[in-house]
């Protein structure tokens, strides 16, 4: 427990100690972003069956962003409460580390120890992605993300490190706003699937709904395939 405690804090004694050597000015902001959506998917895994509720709550300060996401399904058989951090280093390349803590076999996220921090047991997970923004011309972007630390284990006890690559393309059909996507298993027997291939192929629609000249709504809409798992889903969201 006193371990535990320890790692805590002094990861967020890093965290603050980074922060404030950030010049914090008129340009940092604060930022809320609720929405709803008819599922939660992520990276080709179904983490939710059922509508959710979603927030995320984040500071920006220069290239700097710190944030807590949460999701809550309307059926009480998901939770989810995540801390992020990211750093933009031009508008080509950023990073984003996040320690994802979601429920697992429908029990809660009260269920499990927040403080527990050993490999073995921790209901934490730390993954870190790598993104790559190409040029206006050509705006292909790459995502690297890999789970470093926490419950992603194989069968010997062993970090497994599930790596997830995505490509995404705009393009615009009809005057709507389409992005195209295909993210790919990176090895084999990971979080994402049992061999190297895609799992994640589909499409985003997104609009913004005008309801007042200060106030409009986010709507979207994603088709998804998953190859490996050989299923096919719509999402719709809203976002306020």
């Amino acid at each position: 427990m006193k371990k535990s405690v320890l790692k805590l804090s002094v990861l967020f004694t890093l965290i603050i100690l980074f922060a404030s050597n950030l010049n914090v000015n008129a340009q940092g902001k604060v930022t809320v972003s609720p929405s709803v959506t008819t599922r939660h998917y992520w990276r080709g895994i179904m983490v939710s069956n059922t509508a959710n509720f979603e927030m995320d709550l984040a500071y920006t300060n220069n290239n700097f962003t710190f944030g807590a996401w949460g999701g809550y399904g309307f059926d009480n058989t998901y939770s989810e409460f995540d801390f992020h951090v990211g750093y933009k280093f031009n508008d080509h390349f950023n990073i984003a580390v996040w320690d994802l803590f979601a429920n697992r076999d429908r029990a809660s996220i009260d269920d499990y120890n927040y403080l527990d921090l050993d490999r073995a047991t921790t209901n934490h997970l730390i993954d870190a992605s790598f993104n790559f923004y190409f040029t206006e011309k050509f705006p292909l972007s790459l995502s690297v993300s890999t789970m470093l630390y926490g419950r992603d284990l194989d069968e010997n006890g062993d970090q497994n490190y599930s790596t997830y690559v995505e490509l995404g393309y705009p393009v615009t059909i009809g005057g709507e706003k389409i992005s195209l996507f295909a993210g790919l298993n990176a090895f084999e027997d990971q979080v994402y699937g049992e061999s190297f291939g895609f799992v994640n192929i589909g499409a985003t629609a997104t609009r913004e709904i005008k309801i007042t000249e200060s106030f409009s709504l986010n709507a979207w809409a994603k088709v998804a395939i998953n190859p490996q798992a050989e299923t096919a889903n719509l999402i719709l969201g809203i976002g306020f």
